[in-house]
């Protein structure tokens, strides 16, 4: 069997299911933005006329004033509870499909000679989805609630930016909706990196358990290919190396195994 069979087989197992994962949790974790949307949107437009009126008329009006308000607190504390349930939906969400990410990697990578079809216990998985990876020492789940707080400032922002400058609610909302989607624009690349990530984990750990030792880089070169990852097509590393994939976010990259007696040039 040459190499050039297994690694496009092994690369492209990897990257349909990938995909598909990806394509599933993007459809659900649309589906929360856009009721926390609706939501959030709904709150501010009942409220945001009552701030207008309720500041000073005759006077340049200030954050402080915003502050002295029971209304915009209330807004607040609205704003919390929405945010809160989207942050506690994605978390289990993402628990849910990394767990099926791996698993359905490490699967689709079983050698067609093995009728064991052996799986990892759950146990297992959960506890390596879970492991650090990134060099800032961030979980997949401290970023969810990070995002979620720049979200949560951001909208606070927009409210108070747009009292002072005496906006319309038309203008708030187109606002409120921009801010929206670009925090879920940060929360799907977290899903695709964390996937890719996951991907290679699952890999490495196949691989292993079926006594290869070394791995290489394979990218699959198209017009979405970057020059990041081209420079490293070919990289091998052991199989108990800690693997730098993904080099980057949304990367695409995965690994294939090398297998003695087989020359990858």
């Amino acid at each position: 069997m040459k190499l050039d069979y297994w690694s496009k087989r092994t690369a492209k197992a990897q990257d349909a299911l990938t995909r598909k994962n990806v394509k599933e949790v993007e459809k659900q974790l649309s589906k929360y933005y856009s009721q926390t949307m609706r939501n959030c949107i709904s709150q501010f437009e009942a409220t945001y006329n009552k701030l207008l009126a309720t500041v000073e008329k005759g006077k340049e009006p200030t954050p402080a004033d915003l502050y002295k308000l029971d209304t915009y607190w209330q807004l607040q504390n609205q704003l919390r509870q929405e945010l809160l349930k989207l942050g506690n939906r994605q978390e289990a969400l993402y628990s849910r499909a990394f767990v099926e990410q791996f698993q359905s990697i490490y699967n689709a990578l079983a050698m067609p000679s093995d009728d064991s079809f052996s799986t990892l216990a759950l146990d297992t998985v959960e506890q390596m989805i879970r492991e650090i990876w990134c060099a800032d020492g961030q979980s997949w789940s401290s970023r969810i609630w990070k995002n979620t707080d720049i979200l949560a400032g951001e909208l606070n922002d927009s409210l108070i930016d747009c009292v002072l400058a005496g906006k319309t609610t038309r203008q708030l909302k187109n606002i409120l909706q921009e801010r929206f989607g670009v925090s879920y624009n940060r929360a799907d690349a977290l899903v695709r990196t964390e996937m890719a990530h996951i991907q290679t984990q699952s890999a490495q750990k196949r691989y292993e358990d079926y006594g290869i030792k070394q791995v290489e880089v394979f990218v699959d070169e198209d017009e979405k290919t970057c020059p990041i990852c081209s420079k490293h097509e070919g990289e091998r590393f052991f199989i108990t190396e800690k693997m730098p994939i993904p080099f980057h976010p949304r990367c695409r990259c995965c690994v294939i195994p090398v297998i003695e007696g087989l020359d990858t040039n």
